[in-house]
């Protein structure tokens, strides 16, 4: 009898709580907010666009997947802010040989309209006649931030090389 009781306790409780959890789905898509799983994906996405374009020299086109306030802050340097600026910043690693660029999430959350990506990379360093001079990899983070058209963006950039600089001489 006891057994039974619960059992018809739990699954009243189970059925009051059905609309409740109804109700918060359809209040978190009203609000136009995604699933973790969607914004992995898009996300995931935006990277492999960035690292086509970048890849195939498109750099202005490439930066468009960060946010006009966005901020990049590269190891050994000042932060470059804004996307234009970014545009600049990544044609010049472009000149200077970057290639073959390659992005994995290895941690991804969302927070609302904001979302962290933790992830490494993996480049080469090609001189003019497309010999390889260096070989990086490293790790990054980003924080991304949804646009007012629900498009995910690259807000705060930041990345560091797992390769130890060489001694100074």
């Amino acid at each position: 009898m006891q057994i039974h009781r619960r059992t018809t306790l739990l699954a009243a409780m189970a059925i009051a709580a059905f609309p409740l959890a109804i109700q918060a789905q359809a209040t978190q898509q009203a609000k136009g907010e995604v699933s973790s799983s969607a914004a992995r994906s898009a996300i995931e996405a935006a990277n492999k666009r960035f690292s086509a374009l970048f890849n195939k020299g498109d750099v202005a086109a490439a930066a468009k997947v960060y946010a006009n306030d966005a901020i990049v802050l590269p190891p050994n340097g000042a932060a470059v802010k804004g996307q234009s600026a970014i545009a600049e910043f990544w044609k010049g690693a472009y000149q200077s040989g970057v290639r073959n660029v390659v992005l994995t999430t290895t941690e991804f959350q969302t927070h609302g309209s904001y979302a962290h990506e933790l992830g490494t990379y993996q480049l080469e360093v090609r001189k003019p006649d497309g010999s390889v001079v260096a070989r990086d990899n490293g790790k990054f983070m980003v924080l991304w931030k949804r646009s007012a058209g629900g498009e995910w963006q690259w807000y705060r950039d930041i990345y560091n090389s797992n390769v130890a600089a060489p001694p100074s001489k």
